[in-house]
């Protein structure tokens, strides 16, 4: 007898039983996702703790209390975003020991005011918030888990009626590899350079109607920073093309004319002078002059891009051209929120610069007006050579 073997793919798995015909799209009236880096950027949390003492200052009593979280809310087009904590306690015993685990985490979480909705259209919307959270801590975030509320998906009594209607676990394809990757530690995941409060509901209603005009200028950065292993030299193009159509979104600036071309017409320096004027910051001094900057950047990407201009630019400045750019495409996706004023303030001051200016003294390097950089004539306290590595390997 001949057997086939065939393999099924599903969009979706949902890990629960759901009324009415098998046949029907799958549709979720909520849905809410957990990832990387939420927990730490809402600083939310669902439980509160009181502690009793005795006169010596030794701990007698703790009381915790386990509460509903109202977090934030804010309208993504015919979407109702929220962003909240919630709780879990897990008893358990064997028989040696026992004890009680708590879960305090964030999730985000997606309704629609016209109904239920595919996973797809819950998932655009939570993706839009999750790039965001990807530029504010510059380094890839994942998905972890996401789940459903939905009428047809409810817990029954033993002689039929309804009771609940229970969160159900949904594994999709489009985030399963995610859910595959490490963990990152609280250290690697470090510090956003804004947290919830400072962004608040209407930054993020902000960043959400203007996501479509600033797309482009999006998603390469997030495809770059959302990347682990990335060479210098994709870091270098891909900001780049979002500095690119960042500057054509800003349009004209005050003081742009010297990045012309000799027949007058803009260049990418152009394009890349006016997203540091829209930021505004105070850069090291060996970096300051703007225009400068701008050439050097501009003249890097090219350099980089262009099979006819040659080698490969120096390792040196393009690992200084990577990082600068990182900043540059972060601290816009601030810009993008409508909130830049406020928390780009400190950077203008020239706080918050100061892995940048270490950078540019290890390698002692510094750019002038036309682009060019220029290394310092006494000699070295460290060899460069120990530096990150460029085209031959990773970052490090």
């Amino acid at each position: 007898h001949r057997a086939s073997i065939g393999s099924m793919r599903p969009a979706l798995a949902v890990l629960g039983d759901r009324d009415g015909p098998l046949a029907d799209p799958l549709l979720m009236g909520e849905m809410r996702s957990r990832m990387d880096g939420l927990t730490e950027w809402a600083r939310l949390t669902a439980v509160s703790s009181d502690t009793d003492t005795d006169e010596e200052g030794r701990i007698q009593s703790v009381t915790m209390l386990l509460h509903r979280d109202d977090g934030i809310a804010w309208q993504q087009g015919d979407a109702t975003m929220t962003i909240r904590a919630g709780w879990h306690h897990s008893p358990e015993q064997d028989g040696y020991s026992r004890s009680t685990t708590v879960d305090d985490n964030v999730h985000i979480e997606s309704t629609f005011s016209s109904g239920p909705m595919p996973f797809w259209d819950h998932f655009v919307e939570q993706r839009k918030v999750a790039n965001l959270l990807v530029f504010l801590f510059g380094r890839p975030l994942s998905f972890r888990e996401h789940k459903l509320r939905d009428d047809r998906f409810a817990s029954r009594m033993s002689d039929g009626r309804v009771y609940d209607h229970p969160l159900i676990e949904v594994i999709s394809r489009n985030t399963y590899r995610e859910r595959r990757t490490d963990v990152p530690s609280k250290k690697d995941l470090g510090r956003p350079l804004a947290h919830m409060a400072q962004i608040g509901a209407e930054g993020l209603a902000t960043w959400s109607d203007n996501y479509e005009t600033w797309q482009r200028f999006i998603l390469p950065s997030v495809s770059v920073l959302g990347r682990t292993g990335r060479f210098i030299e994709d870091v270098v193009v891909s900001t780049s093309m979002s500095m690119e159509a960042a500057g054509g979104i800003l349009g004209e600036r005050s003081g742009e004319g010297p990045t012309y071309s000799q027949r007058g017409h803009k260049t990418t320096a152009t394009y890349v002078y006016r997203c540091l004027d829209a930021i505004d910051v105070l850069w090291p001094e060996r970096i300051r002059d703007r225009i400068g900057l701008a050439r050097a950047i501009a003249n890097n990407y090219n350099d980089v891009k262009h099979y006819d201009r040659g080698d490969f630019p120096d390792h040196d400045e393009s690992y200084i051209v990577s990082e600068v750019n990182q900043l540059i495409v972060r601290l816009l996706a601030i810009h993008v929120t409508g909130r830049g004023e406020e928390l780009l303030a400190p950077y203008r001051e020239g706080n918050g610069l100061y892995e940048i200016a270490q950078i540019v003294d290890f390698y002692r390097l510094r750019v002038d007006g036309d682009g060019h950089w220029l290394r310092d004539t006494e000699a070295q306290d460290a060899d460069p050579e120990t530096g990150p590595v460029s085209a031959a390997g990773e970052e490090s």
